[in-house]
C-alpha cells in the first residue's frame, strides 16, 4: 500500500508495519508497488519480464515460452473455454442485434492468444461480421459495434479464469496485425499462429516514454485540465497505437506503451475523469 507523510511517498508492506520505499512521487511509489505485486506472482512456466532490462523504468508486459496454461494445452484450446466463448459470443450477437447469418467467425485474439499475456489481459473475442448484411449504414455502423461493446461491458462482468472476457465486433475483411494469434472458435483451428519470437529485451526505449506519459495523465487531472483536451490526448494515445501496430506489429513500441499505461489503469483514469468533467458541465 501507498501512504502520503508529508511531501514524500511512502510504499508500506501488507501490514502498514515496514517501509518498503520512500518516493518524491505518487507514480514512483506505483512502479515499486506494481513491481512487488509482480514479483510475488509464481508461473510454472519460465516469464521473461521487461522490467528486468530496464533498470529502475518498470514496465509490466511479460513475455512467456507457453501459451496461458488456463486457455492452451500446448497450441491446442481447451474444448470448455471453446464452448464458452462462442456460447458468450453469440448472446452478445443476440444482444447487440447482430443477425446470425451476418457473423463469419468468431475469433480468439490478443494477449491471451498469444505468448504476451499477463495476469491483466483480457481475453479478447472477437466477431467476424459482414457489415453488408448487417444494415446499410456504413458511416456508423463501427461506432455502433464500438458503443454496444462499452455497453455490454457496463452491465456485465464475465470472466473465464479470472480474466475479462472483452467482445467486440468487426467487418470480416479487417486484417489483423503481423505477430498477433488468430485463432477460429468456428472452426477450431488457427487463423494465424503465434510464433515464441527471439525478443531483443535490451533494447526497448518504450520505458521512459510512458513513464513520461502516465506524468503526462497525472498532471492533466491534478491541473483540471478541460475534457475536450484530455478527449485530444486519449485519440493521440489510440492513434500511436494503431500507427505503431501497422508499422511495427504487435511488439512496436507505441503498442506496448499503450498496453503498459492500459495495464497500470491509466486508461481507466482517462475514461472516468473525461465522465466526470463532462457531467459537471451538463449539470445545474
Amino acid at each position: 500500500m501507498i501512504v502520503k507523510r508529508g511531501n514524500k511517498f511512502l510504499v508500506m508492506d501488507s501490514k502498514d508495519e515496514k517501509v518498503l520505499g520512500t518516493h518524491d512521487s505518487e507514480a514512483s511509489a506505483e512502479r515499486q508497488l506494481t513491481a512487488i505485486h509482480i514479483s510475488q506472482q509464481k508461473n510454472e512456466s519460465r516469464i521473461i519480464k521487461f522490467s528486468d532490462f530496464l533498470n529502475e523504468q518498470l514496465m509490466t508486459l511479460e513475455y512467456h515460452d507457453k501459451l496461458n496454461p488456463d486457455f492452451w494445452d500446448g497450441y491446442d484450446l481447451k474444448p470448455e473455454v471453446r464452448e464458452k466463448l462462442i456460447q458468450i459470443g453469440h448472446e452478445w450477437a443476440e444482444w447487440a442485434k447482430i443477425p446470425l447469418h451476418a457473423i463469419k467467425d468468431f475469433v480468439f485474439v490478443g494477449g491471451n492468444a498469444n505468448f504476451n499475456y499477463t495476469p491483466k489481459s483480457d481475453v479478447d473475442l472477437h466477431l467476424l461480421v459482414d457489415t453488408n448484411e448487417v444494415a446499410d449504414c456504413p458511416d456508423f455502423i463501427e461506432d455502433y459495434f464500438e458503443d454496444k461493446k462499452d455497453l455490454w461491458a457496463m452491465k456485465h462482468d464475465i470472466k473465464l479464469y479470472r480474466h475479462p472476457v472483452e467482445i467486440y465486433a468487426q467487418d470480416v475483411d479487417h486484417e489483423f496485425p503481423e505477430g498477433q494469434g488468430v485463432f477460429s472458435l468456428t472452426r477450431n483451428e488457427w487463423i494465424a499462429k503465434p510464433v515464441n519470437q527471439d525478443l531483443d529485451l535490451n533494447n526497448i526505449p518504450a520505458a521512459p516514454k510512458a513513464t513520461e506519459l502516465k506524468d503526462q495523465i497525472h498532471n492533466m487531472i491534478k491541473h483540471n485540465t478541460d475534457d475536450q483536451t484530455v478527449k485530444s490526448f486519449k485519440e493521440t494515445l489510440k492513434d500511436m497505437r494503431s500507427n505503431s501496430i501497422e508499422q511495427e506489429g504487435e511488439f512496436g513500441q507505441g503498442n506496448l506503451i499503450f498496453k503498459e499505461l492500459r495495464n497500470l489503469g491509466y486508461l481507466d483514469k482517462i475514461n472516468q475523469y473525461i465522465r466526470s468533467k463532462q457531467d459537471q458541465r451538463l449539470s445545474l
